[in-house]
């Protein structure tokens, strides 16, 4: 397998077209995949066959039909057979060998050549014979390809092997240390010119590491963030309320975090966020929200909580529309209480108890009430949600539909963050690459009103010494 070596052909699985239709709009700057693509013709019929579902394939099938429509107009048009992208890249298609020969293929299993997976295998053996085997490669996500592709000696070029974390840590130069400590600021032709071949993008944030320390300074002042120009110190890890002073970042990227979320949302309104179970992503998410809410920076949070129906109906469930999206929320209220146990604010009293404090429960109850809105995503369609700070959990189970919906969402004076797991994802037409979670990151990278923050799925686990043990040897 190839997880990152080029490859002169490569026959995209109808997994990658169907996870984005874009992968066949690459504009100039755009990197090719190869040198030429080799599409199935049989994936033009599949697309016809999901055409009218209302999924996510469906639409994907709909969005594909009309680009792959254009295509085959342009290429009719000038008599040829190949379609050149504007990066350079050539298209071609191939319809399925009349002797098909690769492992594990009967053709008395008629059934077999219905599948898109099948068609893509066999042409990919075709190509191995005519160009030679390093020349070609599958290009998927998906398991259910690649399996049956290594098994036929096929090279595979996985969907976007390096996913975008919107940070990098890097070993700098101890003569160049003085620009950051006195000029507080690294020229983006010093990054260049040291890093040539690690180009940062704007909003990614840069642990700097000076070999004389040999790691991270424990206040965070080695961490900054690339805005375009220059790599500047964190606009601010501190909480500006008095209360929250115990409420500081743990790790590195806590602080990129808390850099992020206490930013004017007239300068950052949008902030990804990816990491495993005990990052604290959820945590400084709510603590961060909750203390712009106090200072009067956004009116509330609003929590659009995945449902247990994934955006379906939850008219069945018991309650009314708040009792049935609650236990979606838990996570959301379990972390309100965390932070409730270490900020500085007066308990009230419960009424007609004579001066007794009210406990943890009926305090998280309280600040619910008084200072969250939460909606299930079944009803966001139409809404503009003003002067809130919006959380989006669990959205590594959104849709790339659903995603686009629901971040179109915001309004005037509103951040929006998403968060979740995209190793956690459970929806079944999804994988780590095409969750919306995913999605979102790699559309969003390097756009200068978002930030995409990922942490490190074992050295930053923070919630226990138990669950980083489970982390370092349960995740992979």
């Amino acid at each position: 397998m190839s997880q990152g070596s080029f490859h002169n052909y490569i026959v995209p699985g109808l997994d990658v077209l169907i996870s984005d239709p874009s992968f066949l709009t690459p504009d100039k700057k755009t990197k090719p995949k190869a040198k030429t693509l080799i599409i199935p013709s049989f994936y033009v019929y599949r697309l016809l066959d999901f055409y009218n579902e209302q999924t996510n394939r469906g639409e994907s099938a709909r969005e594909l039909t009309e680009i792959l429509g254009e295509i085959f107009e342009e290429v009719n048009q000038s008599g040829g057979k190949t379609y050149v992208f504007k990066n350079g890249m050539r298209l071609e298609f191939r319809d399925f060998p009349e002797n098909p020969t690769f492992r594990g293929f009967s053709k008395s299993t008629a059934e077999k050549y219905t599948s898109s997976k099948f068609h893509a295998i066999a042409i990919a053996k075709v190509l191995q014979e005519e160009f030679g085997k390093n020349e070609v490669a599958i290009m998927t996500g998906s398991d259910q390809l690649a399996m049956p592709a290594a098994f036929n000696s096929i090279d595979i070029a996985r969907v976007n092997p390096d996913v975008y974390t919107g940070r990098v840590k890097v070993d700098f130069p101890d003569d160049l240390a003085s620009l950051w400590w006195t000029k507080h600021a690294i020229p983006v032709d010093v990054w260049n010119e040291v890093f040539p071949d690690h180009p940062l993008i704007i909003n990614q944030y840069v642990e700097l590491i000076f070999s004389q320390s040999g790691q991270v300074d424990s206040t965070f002042q080695n961490i900054g963030r690339f805005n375009g120009e220059a790599i500047v110190p964190l606009r601010t890890t501190k909480i500006d309320n008095p209360a929250f002073s115990k409420v500081r970042p743990k790790t590195p990227g806590q602080a990129m975090l808390f850099d992020a979320l206490l930013a004017p949302v007239e300068e950052l309104p949008i902030v990804v966020i990816s990491g495993t179970f005990g990052t604290g992503k959820t945590f400084c998410t709510v603590a961060t929200g909750l203390a712009q809410v106090l200072n009067n920076r956004y009116e509330q949070i609003f929590v659009c909580p995945r449902d247990g129906a994934l955006g379906r109906e939850i008219g069945f469930l018991k309650g009314d529309k708040l009792e049935k999206i609650l236990p979606q929320a838990a996570p959301i209220l379990d972390n309100l209480g965390s932070v409730l146990r270490l900020v500085d604010i007066k308990p009230k009293k419960l009424p007609g108890e004579n001066g007794k404090e009210m406990p943890l429960k009926a305090m998280v109850e309280d600040f619910q009430k008084r200072y969250f809105e939460f909606e299930p995503v079944i009803y966001m369609g139409g809404r503009s949600i003003e002067n809130s700070f919006m959380i989006y959990d669990e959205f590594q189970d959104m849709e790339r539909g659903q995603a686009r919906a629901l971040l179109s969402r915001i309004g005037n004076n509103s951040k929006i963050v998403i968060l979740g797991d995209p190793s956690q994802t459970t929806n079944p037409h999804l994988n780590k690459t095409s969750n919306g979670l995913s999605y979102s990151a790699s559309k969003l990278a390097g756009d200068p009103l978002a930030a995409v923050i990922s942490f490190d799925k074992t050295r930053e686990v923070v919630r226990s010494v138990a669950a980083k043990h489970i982390a370092e040897r349960l995740t992979h």
